[in-house]
């Protein structure tokens, strides 16, 4: 194989939708087999999850947490939500699980990589770009915000503002990566080219407004989250269609649940990630090099 350097202006963004985020593991396991390691890395919601462990250098170690642990209490669940504030167990993921399944701290926070996750304001309905080394926190923090999926999760604080999950201002931080002026930004989604939001209907719109309707800003945000989703969508499918950014998209529509609980399906979709990277990979160092 010939030699590749990675552009020091190359940027990953990963997209989240909590379990289809699999997909994305398998996907960072086949760069990491491949040794190839963005300078800057920004996730949302299980992408911030997934882009902890790429960071870290350490292929395998997300679908092992996923897979192994799904029906854990501490993973997923009442016991979780008692104990970490979220349906899944965010703090346990975080800050138990490196005493099961070791994790390279030295490796994430000194080696070079920049990582962002994105989380929205409860305040604002704005996003934030936390930024690994540069918060007055520990960074694990911001990315559990960026986890916290709205109604079923509590607020987490972060220099004593509240967050929950990115995806509700910033599906993919593409406006981000361009205000940092990356040359080459590459994109892993977990839904299919094509894909768009259908809007809300209005028992969910009820239910935003008896758990959001005192935080006008965040409600106007979960309000108007799938119009922003497909508009951003319809942005990024031309820039790709004019060779600007590399996007790499499920094959086929992910037929699983949020909540998925059959870890073959979710086995299954760890591996079409990894296997579609591994096909995608002479074309993602043909853009990278141009």
């Amino acid at each position: 194989m010939e030699s590749f350097t990675m552009p020091g202006g190359a940027a990953l963004l990963l997209e989240g939708g909590s379990l289809r985020g699999l997909y994305t593991a398998g996907a960072l396991d086949a760069l990491m087999e491949a040794d190839l390691y963005f300078p800057a890395v920004a996730g949302v919601s299980a992408g911030s999850l997934n882009g902890v462990n790429y960071v870290a250098h350490q292929p395998g170690r997300a679908a092992s947490i996923n897979l192994r642990y799904r029906h854990d209490p501490r993973y997923f669940g009442p016991k979780a939500a008692l104990n970490g504030g979220s349906l899944f167990g965010l703090r346990f993921m975080l800050y138990d699980l490196p005493k099961e399944i070791p994790f390279d701290a030295g490796t994430f926070y000194h080696g070079g990589q920049r990582m962002i996750a994105v989380a929205t304001s409860v305040r604002t309905g704005k996003p934030a770009y936390f930024e690994k080394g540069r918060t007055s926190f520990d960074f694990l923090e911001a990315c559990r915000a960026s986890a916290s999926l709205p109604l079923v999760s509590v607020p987490v604080r972060l220099d004593g503002e509240p967050y929950l999950d990115g995806g509700c201002s910033c599906p993919i931080p593409l406006h981000w990566a361009q205000q940092e002026g990356f040359a080459k930004i590459v994109i892993i989604t977990t839904r299919e080219k094509g894909f768009r939001k259908q809007l809300p209907g209005q028992r969910m719109i009820d239910l935003y407004d008896d758990f959001y309707g005192d935080k006008p800003l965040f409600l106007a945000a979960m309000l108007t989250q799938e119009v922003r989703y497909n508009a951003l969508m319809d942005e990024i499918d031309a820039l790709e269609a004019a060779g600007r950014v590399f996007v790499l998209r499920p094959a086929q529509p992910i037929g699983i649940g949020r909540f998925e609980g059959d870890t073959e399906k979710l086995l299954d979709l760890y591996n079409r990630g990894r296997r579609e990277m591994r096909a995608a990979l002479p074309a993602l160092r043909a853009y990278l090099e141009a």
